[in-house]
């Protein structure tokens, strides 16, 4: 099956339950990826709280929670829930699912609360660790999520796996990984240990600058790519300028193992919503600003700086939908470098790309079983 075919050579096996986590699980935010993974864990037997970080938000606990896969009869189950002002203390390990732009608000909480254990986030995105590095937390790990889910109602979700989700140490020892995997662990939504993250960061987060902006200014679904020969010409474009800033960044990547994996995953998500589609028609604050907007920031940063032409402008346009939806969210919006006045039409591309040579590009690309 092509989903073994996504995970990295130096990752280990998936975790599944075996060697059993006994400590505390508290998973920040009750969302696409808090809920169903709150739902999956206590289906386990794990110790598992779901806190919700909004300030004012009203508190059921248990709260019953029905996530749909489509391959199995749904799951029903109670799930545990608090809000951080009602956490005394906090002893165990911390998952972060919340949106990337409340890291800061989070890591001072953490802060107050006296927390010292491990914390792994459950963001793509680059940069998305660094408020909790900045508030001198110890034991960061990263995760990469290579799942869907759409909320259907507050407390019903449909979940898919697209394969096991890597987690690695950006700020802690390896010691501790194992653990952490094996506490998340669940057959429906499996964790592998990467000792090298950082690519893995580099590869998701390119293949988010093209889903979370492409797909929301079409309004469109993820399998958009395997459908439009045009669209994919597109996602080659934004990916081609993406890796030449990782490998100067030296980030061993390449277009041919990026292309692949994007194409593997618009297949198995076709239908699905990317979450930044979801929260412009929700009216919430989009995560463009730690994918397409940050990759523009550290290529503008470089010596010498280079210009990510599509990747920004699409970045921006994601960036002026989201302000014209809901302004109030952007009073404090960052500021990013100026986008160059260049002419998109005078940029030179190759006619093919590794993973596809030879294709009279009258085919989308050949997808790999």
């Amino acid at each position: 099956m092509w989903i073994e075919s996504l995970h990295a050579s130096n990752e280990t096996e998936p975790s599944l339950p075996g060697s059993f986590y006994a400590g505390k699980i508290y998973i920040l935010g009750t969302g696409a990826v808090g809920l169903p993974l709150a739902a999956f864990l206590t289906k386990e037997g794990k110790d598992v709280i779901a806190v919700q970080t909004r300030k004012n938000s009203e508190i059921h606990s248990p709260l019953d929670v029905t996530v749909s896969s489509g391959t199995e009869s749904p799951l029903e189950i109670p799930v545990k829930t608090t809000s951080f002002s009602q956490l005394t203390s906090m002893d165990g390990i911390v998952v972060v699912t919340v949106k990337a732009h409340a890291n800061k608000d989070v890591a001072a909480m953490l802060v107050q609360k006296g927390f010292s254990g491990n914390i792994v986030i459950l963001q793509n995105g680059l940069g998305v660790e660094r408020p909790f590095i900045e508030a001198q937390l110890k034991n960061i790990y990263r995760c990469v999520l290579y799942m869907t889910s759409q909320p259907t109602s507050r407390t019903h979700l449909t979940f898919r796996m697209i394969a096991s989700s890597p987690i690695g140490a950006v700020h802690a020892m390896q010691g501790d990984l194992q653990n952490c995997v094996q506490a998340l662990t669940s057959p429906q939504f499996q964790f592998h240990g990467e000792e090298h993250i950082q690519k893995e960061i580099w590869k998701k987060a390119i293949i988010n600058a093209v889903f979370n902006s492409v797909c929301p200014l079409l309004d469109t679904d993820n399998g958009i790519f395997i459908r439009d020969r045009h669209m994919t010409r597109l996602a080659e474009e934004i990916v081609s300028e993406c890796v030449a800033l990782a490998q100067r960044k030296d980030v061993d990547l390449s277009d041919h193992e990026v292309m692949q994996q994007l194409m593997r995953i618009s297949r198995g998500s076709d239908g699905v919503l990317i979450s930044t589609l979801q929260d412009i028609r929700k009216g919430r604050k989009t995560e463009i600003e730690f994918l397409n907007l940050e990759l523009a920031r550290i290529a503008a940063a470089t010596h010498p700086p280079t210009s990510l032409l599509r990747t920004e402008l699409l970045g921006r346009m994601i960036l002026a939908r989201s302000r014209s939806a809901t302004p109030e969210l952007f009073h404090d919006c960052h500021q990013f470098p100026n986008y160059p006045d260049a002419d998109l039409r005078q940029r030179q591309i190759p006619k093919t790309t590794p993973y596809q040579k030879g294709n009279d590009r009258n085919e989308p690309p050949p997808l790999l079983d």
